[in-house]
């Protein structure tokens, strides 16, 4: 059950009658709304933001979850820099990492597209670091669609036999516990914010980096290179909007090396169609709390 039903679900036998059936979703407000972030001590924490509902609407830690399963996607875990590689080994054959080529699936040029892994492919997962920067290890897994329910099957390198779950609707998975979890699925957010791995290039020079920036739900957006204030929804050309996950990504800061701190890039305004396809425009003002601690984003939105 989605991570909204099952808190309203009782409430709602009692008051369903009071209500159109076919409410639609006002956006609140329809003004400026400043949003601060507090990514936590570590900046660890993961924040999902809903720009319909003008809220945060919960919050995690990356070690929660593993993998992400919904009706159209299977996707691991981008807030904890997950590797993964294919193997094409039976599963008593699998041991071992020798000669595999992991991944963190930030560079879609190759076969494993962002962050997404494909039903039936057998892949070995690369665990990552817990939050005391200890390794957790690797687990082979396979994921099967049977109807509306997903059969897990996994074996942790160090174990002799595979293990088989089957999970009845799109969850949140954690393999290491053999749990679904009811975090918001990405039509109840539009961006989520959190440290994650990114195939970035900055000088000429490309490589995989761990950097803190925003992630889409099913909310689709493009970047201009334009003042925030003047835009209005004429200015919106809903051709160029993108699905990507990082289409707001990282780069809405750099790092200033004479005052050691980052910086916002002015005039960098994202255009945003919203899960309720509400027309925002969004920019970043601030990665300082108010303590003057960096990490923690500060941005403001508009509905348009």
């Amino acid at each position: 059950m989605r991570y909204f039903t099952k808190i309203v679900f009782y409430s709602s036998l009692f008051f369903t009658a009071c209500f159109p059936k076919e409410d639609t979703i006002t956006p609140k407000p329809r003004v400026f709304q400043t949003v601060k972030i507090d990514a936590g001590k570590t900046k660890n924490k993961v924040v999902f933001y809903s720009l319909d509902e003008a809220k945060i609407v919960a919050e995690a830690s990356p070690m929660d979850w593993d993998l992400y399963l919904d009706e159209s996607v299977i996707r691991i875990n981008y807030f904890r820099s997950l590797r993964v590689a294919v193997t094409l080994l039976d599963w008593n054959q699998i041991s071992d990492t020798s000669g595999l080529q992991f991944s963190y699936l930030t560079n879609q040029e190759d076969t494993l597209t962002q962050w997404e892994l494909e039903e039936n492919k057998k892949y070995i997962l690369d665990l990552g670091l817990d939050l005391e920067y200890q390794p957790m290890g690797f687990v082979a897994v396979q994921v099967r669609r049977i109807g509306d329910s997903f059969e897990i099957i996994q074996k942790f390198l160090n174990d002799t036999a595979k293990k088989k779950s089957t999970v009845s609707e799109a969850c949140y998975y954690n393999l290491r516990t053999n749990q679904s979890l009811d975090f918001p699925m990405e039509y109840e957010y539009d961006v989520a914010f959190g440290k994650y791995t990114d195939y970035v290039t900055v000088d000429d020079i490309s490589q995989d980096y761990l950097i803190y920036g925003a992630i889409l739900g099913q909310a689709k957006a493009y970047a201009l290179n334009t003042a925030f204030e003047p835009l209005t929804r004429d200015d919106f050309d809903t051709k160029e909007l993108k699905s990507s996950k990082d289409v707001i990504g990282w780069d809405w800061k750099k790092f200033n090396l004479t005052k050691n701190a980052y910086e916002i890039i002015p005039n960098n305004t994202y255009m945003i169609a919203t899960n309720a396809q509400f027309l925002c425009k969004l920019r970043f003002v601030n990665f300082l709390n108010d303590q003057g601690v960096s990490g923690h984003p500060t941005f403001e939105f508009k509905v348009l």
